[in-house]
């Protein structure tokens, strides 16, 4: 048995390497006021396939995270059969935990998704539906530009939001327009996020490396 595990591990092994490490990402919720959302991520690297996660806590209408907010776990224990990287998780969330008691986070209050990119393959730059719950109409605007290639490759981006309601427009800049984060290639907004408040949004945005290896941010908003 060991001999035909050991092929098949180092087969999982060199997968990886070849596609990139996908993290998985966690809505962790909201406080009650909606002024503090924390998300987290996990998975395994490419590299070695050794497990990583990390938590975020952000402050909503700072669009920042929260002082000592950001728990990082990592190991360079070989690959174990089955392993995702949950061990690294929960190790972080228990790290987090007097932050999240501090913050009255409650992980019932997880906002609603009012859009998921479906479609993996696809990579919209312009986006438009609507919230039936409140009768608002979104349109986003994903602006991103790169420079450099591979080892060098550097991307930034910023987002242009417009809410309309009872025919009232309001248009929101989200992000850091002109910075620039080393190693990636590309930007995709993956979910849309309204806080259980009903006066925050949180854009759930994808970091693609070259190798395709996709990590998580996220960009928040008063409403």
């Amino acid at each position: 048995m060991r001999s035909l595990l050991t092929p098949l591990l180092l087969l999982l092994v060199v997968g990886l390497g070849f596609t990139g490490d996908v993290a998985t990402f966690e809505n962790l919720g909201f406080n009650d006021g909606g002024r503090v959302f924390v998300f987290g991520q996990y998975g395994l690297r490419s590299e070695g396939a050794a497990p990583f996660a990390d938590i975020f806590a952000v402050d909503v209408p700072g669009n920042r995270f929260l002082a000592n907010g950001v728990f990082t776990v990592s190991s360079d224990a070989p690959l174990a059969l089955g392993q995702d990287g949950r061990g690294a998780f929960y190790t972080a969330f228990a790290r987090a935990q007097p932050l999240l008691s501090r913050e009255g986070i409650n992980h019932l209050q997880t906002g609603r998704l009012i859009y998921f990119l479906a479609d993996r393959n696809a990579s919209p730059a312009r986006l438009g539906f609507r919230d039936f719950n409140t009768q608002s109409r979104y349109d986003i605007v994903l602006r991103q530009s790169n420079r450099g290639s591979g080892d060098t490759v550097a991307a930034e981006f910023h987002i242009e939001m417009t809410r309309t309601v009872n025919n009232a427009t309001r248009t929101y800049t989200i992000g850091r327009p002109g910075f620039f984060r080393d190693g990636v290639e590309s930007y995709r907004i993956a979910q849309v996020i309204v806080g259980p408040d009903e006066a925050s949004i949180v854009i759930v945005v994808e970091r693609l490396s070259p190798d395709g290896s996709i990590r998580y941010m996220v960009e928040t908003t008063r409403l």
